[in-house]
């Protein structure tokens, strides 16, 4: 896996964690809440942003002990930190500008609809207002390096927040005019944008873009700006560095009215990487419940320079729960956040009934992150889970079939209180098991799989040789399953993926198959040797 986290001794780190919500910086309360629900999320990071209007109350005065503070606390927690600054851009809004650019809009103006009309986001023109953002930034970067060069408690940096218009294809201001009318920069004459409709020839912008015309337009825009913000920011301290979007891939997917015009969608992150060198990645924020449109967003941002960070998405219910393990099995993500950590809990501090799920699959990740470190985005990780109505899931692989079939459908791993280690725990949760069935998977040979879900148990059954005469003969006898396995095992694995077992299951254990439970993760080392019995 290539991944943009480290830590400051240049391990790579395999970000799981949920973001604050977004006033929650300077108030300490919160941030502490905050703090204690990613620990019950099993995560190692938290997301939380920094306000240039906090940081620069009056022009040319900046106020840098909220960084500070939230640096130190974060640290103290045994966390891992990525900043969002939230400066110009905020949803594509500018809600946490300083008073001073608000009250002086002649100055610092807003992008101009083509009725002639302001909109209350700054356009991507107004060079006055993204120079005083980047100066901010700066001022932000020093601290970060003065405060947490040799701790690196903060790992990367998101350069503003959903950039882009909205609901507005582009900015019609008398400047953006002009630039529009000078046509395509040479840098994009190579660029070529799917279903445009463009006759990819020529510098007018219609010619070469097409229906995509005005969003990519937007977009080379915003990359420049947002390349001024991140290169002056890296040149104080070298952060990875990262831009967030709204997706693209919803409704009729039309720039300005599906979604902010100028957001690093699928379609255009060609042309941040052509104009924001210093963004390493352009990162979707997922909110589509529906595993079909979710994966779909996966695939549109998973690319070799371009790896799959989740900064953003669902916290709660079975959907969001299965989703994000797909983008880590099948995906290769580097990373997933959820938002909003303080709603996550109770009054009492415990988690939310709806939480529990998203955040059993966050364990389930933690406990594959040696795994998926060193294996993410090869194939040998894949995810599994579980569909309406079904009752189970058929892998096949080089040597074996697995089925997976699942317990909230049918009886099969019924017995599992045989296990001491598992009636534990349905004594404390008696619906353990009852989850929508979901999986990741390592397979670290043809003979030996590591597993760790909820809400299934694994069957094998060994695939036949193509030149065995008798194929019936493998696949009825009871040899030729997990019950003639070398070893099935309960345990973790090190940092450096070195398996620790915890327990070893034989007998009653192996009877009704291998099932798994939240916390674990089950070796199943089955017998490279065919079944050869009935040959003596």
């Amino acid at each position: 896996m290539r991944t943009i986290f480290t830590d400051r001794d240049g391990k790579p780190i395999y970000v799981l964690g949920l973001q604050a919500h977004n006033s929650s910086n300077g108030c300490w309360e919160m941030i502490d809440s905050a703090i204690d629900a990613v620990k019950q999320y099993h995560g190692n990071t938290l997301e939380v942003p920094v306000y240039w209007y906090q940081l620069e109350p009056e022009e040319g005065v900046y106020d840098l002990s909220q960084v500070e503070e939230l640096i130190l606390r974060v640290r103290a927690s045994g966390l891992k930190l990525i900043i969002l600054w939230f400066g110009s851009s905020k949803n594509s809004d500018m809600t946490y500008v300083p008073e001073w650019v608000k009250a002086d809009p002649d100055r610092f103006w807003m992008a101009v609809a083509p009725d002639g009309e302001v909109t209350p986001q700054i356009s991507p023109f107004c060079t006055a207002c993204y120079e005083a953002d980047k100066a901010a930034f700066v001022e932000m970067m020093k601290a970060i390096r003065r405060i947490d060069e040799q701790e690196r408690t903060v790992i990367a940096v998101q350069v503003e927040n959903e950039i882009g218009l909205y609901p507005l294809d582009r900015c019609y201001s008398e400047t953006a005019n002009r630039v529009f009318a000078d046509g395509v920069p040479d840098a994009l004459m190579n660029l070529v944008i799917p279903d445009s409709g463009a006759k990819d020839a020529g510098r007018d912008w219609y010619d070469h873009f097409g229906r995509h015309a005005h969003e990519v337009f937007t977009c080379w825009q915003f990359a420049q700006v947002i390349e001024s913000i991140a290169s002056a920011g890296k040149q104080i301290y070298d952060l990875p560095m990262y831009m967030n979007a709204v997706v693209g891939e919803l409704r009729q997917e039309l720039a300005g009215q599906s979604y902010s015009s100028g957001s690093p969608v699928g379609r255009v992150i060609d042309v941040y990487k052509i104009g924001a060198p210093s963004i390493s990645i352009c990162a979707p924020d997922i909110y589509i419940p529906n595993k079909a449109g979710y994966l779909r967003v996966c695939a549109s941002h998973t690319r070799a320079d371009n790896p799959l960070f989740i900064p953003e998405t669902g916290t709660a219910d079975d959907s969001f729960a299965v989703n994000i393990l797909h983008a880590a099995g099948d995906f290769g993500a580097i990373g997933i956040c959820g938002f909003g950590a303080e709603h996550t809990l109770k009054t009492d501090g415990t988690l939310t009934d709806a939480s529990q799920p998203v955040a059993d699959s966050m364990q389930i990740l933690s406990l594959m992150t040696p795994a998926l470190l060193r294996y993410g985005g090869t194939e040998k990780i894949f995810a599994v889970s579980q569909e309406e109505y079904q009752d189970l899931t058929h892998v096949l692989r080089k040597n074996w079939h697995i089925t997976f079939y699942y317990t909230s459908r049918g009886k099969k791993g019924s017995p599992l209180g045989r296990n001491m280690r598992v009636a534990r725990r349905l004594a404390e949760n008696p619906e353990l098991f009852n989850q929508r069935g979901r999986a990741i998977v390592y397979e670290a040979s043809d003979d030996e799989f590591f597993i760790a879900g909820v809400g299934f148990t694994a069957r094998f059954l060994r695939r036949a040789d193509p030149h065995d005469p008798h194929p019936y003969t493998t696949y009825v006898s009871r040899a030729s399953t997990e019950l003639a396995a070398l070893t099935i095992e309960e345990g973790h694995f090190d940092e450096n993926l070195n398996w620790v077992c915890e327990f070893q299951r034989r007998g009653d254990e192996i009877d009704c198959g291998a099932f798994v439970y939240p916390g674990i993760i089950l070796r199943v080392k089955l017998n490279p040797k065919p079944l050869n019995g009935y040959r003596h």
